[in-house]
């Protein structure tokens, strides 16, 4: 059963759900049936109901328990939303920001985070995303919109989505697509634009917006083992990330945000005890470094990753990005380092992966999102290149600075 399911996942992941995000010639021509061919595979392999997916995940330790009702902060104090509407970037709470959006791959689109069986790491789980997911509310699915919602209810933008993929209305202004690499960002950037400029409860020049961007781990995983010349990658890497902030800053004012640095797809080289079914899974998702027939590159691979963060960070330092009172770029660090915590017996803590031990689980999108809200409230030369496992790191706005950091507050 797990080697058809393996056989199944890697036949859907080529044909359907790594194709639609190409923006090819063949994908203009052939565009309208492959949505129908990702409708009707997300429909096919989707559990029965949202709520019996979330609860075996619960039951699992794989998607986070139900927080007390009491905020880790106060609601009404630190982070509250502004008496009259800030006018610079640097100034922006919490419940200041009106409008939410994310871009990035699968690990934004949130595939598998409630996942049963491996192949149910192909749906899309944007509803819990860590970074665009606004389901319920934090107690139930700790995100970065639901922690925002606090502060603001009226907070708009997030997808409240169980499954459904980017070009659906449902997704909102989650327009990661599964399979992305770098180039796609481009994309992704001009369709979020018109996204936020076409819809009515938008007003693009007085709401203050946020949009958080991650990518690179396809691009890792899946891309750069098969070009002799990688050092032209991290150059088009470096060209495609100021392309799309250009993109952001022209078209949508009063927007702070966050890049991610790609997280590292070495870490899987740290795993303990993983299990044969998770080793398939690699191998389809991650060719590049568990391949066999890439042994022999991974040196060049993981120097090529290593440059390639380097030059997201070279990018985030732009003058052009820190100039403007409407306008801010911010280098999130936490998924520079991560590494996964160990569980009992010296093992990995899978709880915090979904099925394919690759993708996160609903619960580890829950502390990604904590250590994004984190470094959202500390100074960027403060921010750790690791991810925090324990909650009771979470931090609060405080009196003396309530607003989120910037280069200049």
């Amino acid at each position: 059963m797990q080697l058809l399911s393996l056989v199944l996942f890697t036949f859907i992941l080529m044909i359907f759900f790594t194709v639609d995000c190409q923006y090819t010639f063949l994908d203009t021509k052939f565009g309208p049936f492959v949505k129908i061919a990702r409708l009707f595979a997300s429909d096919l392999i989707k559990p029965r109901t949202f709520e019996l997916g979330y609860q075996i995940n619960l039951r699992n330790g794989k998607a986070q328990q139900l927080f007390k009702d009491d905020f880790f902060c106060d609601a009404n104090g630190p982070g509250r939303r502004s008496e009259s509407v800030p006018s610079s970037v640097h100034r922006l709470t919490p419940g200041d920001i009106d409008v939410i959006g994310a871009m990035g791959d699968s690990l934004t689109a949130a595939n598998g985070a409630l996942a049963v069986n491996g192949l149910q790491t192909l749906l899309e789980g944007r509803g819990v995303s860590w970074s665009i997911g606004g389901r319920d509310n934090w107690r139930k699915f700790l995100t970065l919109p639901n922690l925002i919602k606090v502060y603001n209810p009226k907070l708009y933008g997030y997808s409240e989505a169980e499954n459904s993929v980017g070009f659906q209305r449902e997704s909102k202004f989650s327009v990661a697509e599964p399979g992305a690499i770098s180039f796609h960002t481009i994309q992704q950037a001009k369709n979020l634009v018109k996204r936020m400029r076409s819809d009515p409860l938008v007003d693009i020049s007085k709401h203050w917006k946020v949009i958080t961007i991650m990518i690179g781990s396809n691009d890792f995983c899946l891309d750069v083992c098969y070009y002799d010349n990688q050092d032209k990658l991290i150059d088009d890497a470096e060209r495609n990330m100021i392309h799309v902030l250009r993109i952001i800053r022209e078209n949508l004012p009063r927007t702070l945000v966050n890049v991610l640095i790609p997280v590292d797809v070495g870490l899987l080289f740290t795993f303990k005890q993983i299990s044969p079914e998770c080793k398939g899974f690699h191998y389809a998702e991650c060719p590049c470094l568990a391949s066999v027939t890439q042994f022999k590159k991974i040196k060049r691979t993981l120097r090529t990753i290593r440059l390639w963060k380097e030059r997201i960070v070279k990018v985030v330092d732009m003058e052009e990005f820190h100039n403007r009172d409407d306008f801010e770029v911010n280098l999130i660090k936490f998924t520079k380092n991560a590494r996964l915590p160990d569980a009992k017996n010296n093992i990995t803590d899978y709880t915090l992966l979904s099925q394919d031990c690759f993708h996160l689980s609903q619960r580890g999108h829950s502390y990604f999102a904590m250590n994004l809200w984190n470094q959202m409230l500390t100074k960027e030369n403060e921010r750790p290149s690791t991810t925090s496992f324990n909650y009771a790191d979470f931090k609060c706005p405080t009196y003396e600075n309530p607003y989120f950091r910037t280069r200049k507050n």
